[in-house]
């Protein structure tokens, strides 16, 4: 036998059946698309949800790998501080920089500024603005391996991202755990070495995680140069991108050889003229005139030396760039390199003579025959190279005539002749020694610098002549000197590629150290925003930093002006400032998010609604209260309520003679002891369902006019919302929730009226019955069914004439509901940004910003905001408020209803007067106070939860996406 559970009492079944419904509508709104799309707006610039920006690397398809919960939420609190993570890679002279250069070379980014700088904005915070987008989207894109590009044509297309570089945490806890398991016990002494070994481990982690960092921010300039250098191509550009890169002060963080090749490419020199240099004539004359030093001035090469000269290939990188071509211009010297031992010969017992024999020499060589074992000789060695060999050579390009080599045996004694064996003569080829003279340029190239011509490197002889040997007045001693050149080769002339001009490369050398900046520059700059460097103004190369060596050299541009970390600012709305480039804003440039989705307005719609339920529910005894001190219906509670007011009034004034004032507090004390604390929540199902109502239409059709009206009459590039169009929405969406709610609103004070609690269905039924009684209708309205379905609350075979009575007080409740929601959105606009403009230009939280809805901080603004909204509100509204609570229990009476304009009057003939309109204030602005407060914060806190929360829906400045793009 199956065993079923008890039914469920009426009202526990509907207010499941409501829970449950509020449920599934909570879960299938979280299901759907979550934040805000981004927009585009007239100037062709991107304005992307605020959250995905600051989370580096947020979005799916144009970002790289999300942050985690935890790094995100560290991330987003050091990010853009004046001394934060981003200003760690991007400080504040290179961001204001890029901000320029994008203003006077992005076709978006200018007509933006065109659109919304102002000549008079003397503080320039439009353009502090702009800086702080360029700030956001560095550190979205650009900072480090999180959204990486992986090649920049993944960079022009901006959708390929590279994996994050690998983190060294793993390395840290494989150690971690062998130090815990990898003791053979709990000796003293293992535990020590544990120790040891585990502080061993941390330090080489920390470093791996230095350099694993160092890396990463390395990655993010080059993703950084990689995109701007493919957008931006002419050679002003590339010019102004070698000077923003030059900007980055960490040597190690510089991208060196790109800027280089920048500089190359905007140059584009070819060679035209290289020049040999006698570096001995620095030294001595005995160095320039002394023959042994051949080898080190360019001589000791062979005829067969032909790669003796090699040129630097060009900084760019490209097929349009081309390495020069050049070629040694060798001359003989008419000495003798060396002598050659093509056939050893055999039979000699003694060394023979070595004898070069040409006519016309003006000293002879000599050289000395070394004989081994066999009586053959191994080889020659020329001690003196001598002069004058090769004869002469009447017509260019004619060959030297080599002399020959005579192998000479020596004569003998008698005694020692009559023993010699016979002699085959050896024989030998003599090499003359070449000299270079000069560099003759095949193919100038193209790509080099005029400033940084490139290096011609010359190859010292692989060996050196027999007769090399260093005179004693260059320190012999000394070993730096035996591999010492006294000779060069420099470029002294290059042609421009863009006009072919001839340019000295070594007067461009001496005059850039002599370029500064003008006092008419440094105006102009100070004064315009959006001005840029001269292009005279070149970044200088140096191997030295700071008085430190740098291996790769540094870029930078000693004539600027320093930066002041001291330096102050101008106003609260400055993060940094930069002396001579301007400041970067605290706030980006943001904009309200104008298209929604559906899915989004039910987001915003479902927290208007769980924020009222929670509210309206919780503080239904306020409002039960409020409308038994309105109506003054319930004798024995107010009964009750006036015999504590008396007592606690004859406690205090013994002598009076006023009638007591009956207060919120005596009227829950008469509730709860008459009938119980459970009294106090009277009408609470039907205040459920009219808190569901007027929150989703209250709010969510705010959000919706507002939204709507700014995109097709405004162009709203503020974040917060203009007066005009929240009143203007607000008042369009409270008709609209009059008209929805109106019914709900009329059934509830009339369950509120009672004396006992009513269930909603049995006070509906009671409204139609009575309706039908005076319209003279007999037919009687069903019995409830104890079904806990929504249909089931619904009494059938209703008709036309039931309906209508329930919108009899639309015109009261809109004369409420009207002027208190207009007055609450707008004094809680005016307020909370009233209160967040004085803490954040007070700097009372130091770097950080109070935000209205954004943190805790931001929830208890909107707390305090809402709950002066709610006083505000319940004054201008109070007077319709009792006489909608008039009329609703005067319809309940017997006899002809009374309309609300004979209500008015008979409030103002009776005793007090116009005071009589606000009978009931105090325990409805203590109410509104609650209920207000309360429901801001939670509207702003439940948006948040289901991601349409201030910065889901606060677009910013996306300043890279026309250059991701491509646009």
């Amino acid at each position: 036998m199956s065993i079923h559970p008890p039914p469920l009492p009426n009202e526990v079944s509907r207010r499941a059946a409501f829970l449950q419904l509020l449920s599934l509508s909570v879960i299938s709104a979280s299901s759907i698309d979550a934040a805000a799309a981004s927009e585009i707006d007239t100037s062709g610039e991107l304005f992307t949800p605020k959250n995905e920006m600051i989370k580096g690397g947020g979005s799916a398809a144009a970002r790289g790998i999300g942050l985690s919960k935890k790094e995100s939420r560290r991330k987003s609190e050091s990010l853009l501080k004046s001394t934060g993570l981003i200003q760690s890679v991007y400080e504040t002279r290179f961001i204001a920089y890029l901000a320029r250069f994008l203003l006077a070379f992005d076709p978006a980014a200018r007509s933006w500024w065109k659109k919304n700088y102002d000549p008079a904005d003397a503080s320039k915070e439009t353009f502090a603005e702009f800086a702080e987008s360029v700030e956001v989207g560095l550190a979205d894109y650009f900072l480090g391996p999180y959204g990486s590009y992986a090649s920049v044509a993944a960079a022009k297309a901006g959708i390929a991202a590279a994996e994050p570089a690998q983190s060294v945490r793993d390395a840290d806890e494989s150690i971690s755990l062998w130090n815990l398991i990898g003791g053979k016990g709990r000796g003293g002494q293992n535990k020590k070495q544990a120790q040891a070994n585990s502080a061993i481990a941390k330090r080489k982690s920390r470093k791996a995680e230095r350099e694993a960092t160092n890396l990463a921010r390395q990655q993010g300039v080059l993703n950084l140069f990689s995109l701007l250098r493919a957008r931006y191509t002419s050679a002003e550009e590339k010019q102004q991108l070698a000077i923003l890169f030059s900007l980055i002060s960490k040597p190690e963080l510089q991208p060196v050889k790109e800027i280089r090749g920048l500089l190359g490419e905007v140059d584009n020199g070819t060679i035209s003229a290289i020049e040999l240099v006698d570096l001995s004539e620095d030294d001595s004359a005995t160095a320039r005139d002394y023959f042994r030093l051949s080898s080190r001035q360019g001589g000791g090469f062979s005829k067969n030396d032909v790669q003796v000269v090699r040129v630097e290939p060009p900084a760019p990188l490209g097929d349009e760039y081309k390495p020069a071509e050049i070629r040694a211009i060798m001359k003989p010297t008419t000495r003798i390199l060396r002598l050659n031992v093509t056939d050893g010969g055999e039979g000699y017992t003694v060394a023979p003579d070595v004898i070069v024999k040409q006519n016309g020499v003006a000293r002879n060589c000599e050289a000395t025959a070394i004989i081994d074992r066999k009586g053959s000789v191994s080889e020659i060695i020329v001690l003196n190279p001598g002069f004058g060999y090769g004869g002469r050579q009447t017509r260019q390009g004619e060959e030297p005539v080599l002399p020959t080599v005579e192998i000479r045996e020596r004569r003998l004694s008698r005694q020692t002749a009559a023993r010699k064996k016979v002699v085959r003569p050896a024989k030998a080829v003599p090499e003359l020694e070449y000299q270079l003279t000069g560099v003759e340029i095949i193919n100038g190239g193209s790509g080099y610098l005029f400033d940084q011509p490139p290096t011609i490197s010359l190859d010292l002889p692989e060996v050196d002549p027999d007769w090399f040997a260093k005179p004693a007045i260059l320190s012999p001693e000394k070993e730096e000197d035996e591999e010492a050149q006294f000779i060069l080769a420099t470029v002294t002339e290059m042609k421009s590629g863009s006009n072919g001009v001839a340019i000295d490369t070594r007067a461009v050398r001496r005059g850039k150290d002599e370029l500064r900046l003008g006092d008419d520059v440094l105006r102009s700059l100070q004064n315009d925003p959006i001005a840029l460097l001269p292009t005279s103004i070149r970044p200088q190369f140096s191997k030295f930093a700071n008085k430190a060596v740098v291996e790769k050299g540094y870029y930078s541009i000693p004539s600027l002006p320093p930066v002041h970390p001291e330096m102050a600012m101008p106003s609260s709305t400055y993060r940094s400032i930069d002396p001579l480039f301007g400041g970067v804003g605290k706030a980006p440039v943001t904009k309200n998010a104008l298209t929604l989705s559906s899915g989004q307005y039910l987001r915003l719609a479902l927290s208007g609604a769980i924020c009222t339920v929670l509210v309206r529910t919780a503080l239904n005894p306020l409002e039960l209260v409020k409308t038994k001190i309105q109506l003054a219906n319930d004798e024995e509670i107010l009964q009750l309520a006036a015999e504590k007011a008396s007592s606690k009034q004859a406690d205090a004034e013994s002598s009076t003679t006023t009638k007591p004032s009956i207060g919120t507090t005596q009227v829950m004390q008469s509730l709860v002891e008459v009938r119980g604390p459970r009294s106090l929540f009277q009408s609470a199902d039907i205040t459920f369902i009219t808190s569901i109502v007027f929150g989703l239409f209250g709010f969510g059709a705010t959000e919706l006019f507002r939204r709507s009206f700014s995109a097709v009459f405004f162009d709203e590039t503020a974040a917060g919302p203009n007066e005009f169009l929240l009143l203007t929405a607000a008042g369009l969406a409270t008709l609209l929730t009059c008209a929805a709610g109106a019914p709900f609103e009329i059934l509830r004070v009339r369950s509120m009226s009672q004396l006992d609690d009513q269930g909603v269905k049995t006070v509906f039924d009671n409204f139609v019955e009575e309706n039908r009684q005076k319209r003279g209708d007999s037919r009687s309205v069903p019995v409830a069914t104890t079904s806990p379905s929504l249909l089931a609350m619904l009494p059938t075979r209703l008709q036309v004439d039931d309906i209508k009575p329930l919108w009899s007080s639309f015109n009261p409740i809109v004369s409420r509901e009207l002027p208190f929601a207009v007055t609450k959105f707008l004094i809680f606009d005016l307020a909370a940004e009233g209160i967040a403009n004085f803490i954040n230009g007070a700097h009372l939280l130091g770097d950080n910003e109070i935000q209205v809805g954004v943190g805790g901080l931001g929830l208890l603004l909107s707390a305090f905001a809402g709950a002066l909204a709610g006083i505000a509100g319940a004054l201008v509204s109070h007077p319709a408020d009792l006489i909608l609570t008039l009329t609703s229990a005067a319809s309940r009476e017997e006899g002809e209803a009374k309309d609300w304009r004979q209500i008015v009057r008979e409030l103002l003939a009776a005793d007090g007067g116009i005071g009589n309109l606000f009978s009931g204030f105090p325990a409805r602005a203590v109410f509104f106070f609650l209920v207000i407060g309360l429901q801001f914060f939670l509207y702003d806190y439940i948006k948040t939860l289901l991601d349409v929360g201030t910065d889901d829906l606060t677009l910013v400045l996306d300043v890279f996406y026309a250059i991701r793009a491509g646009l």
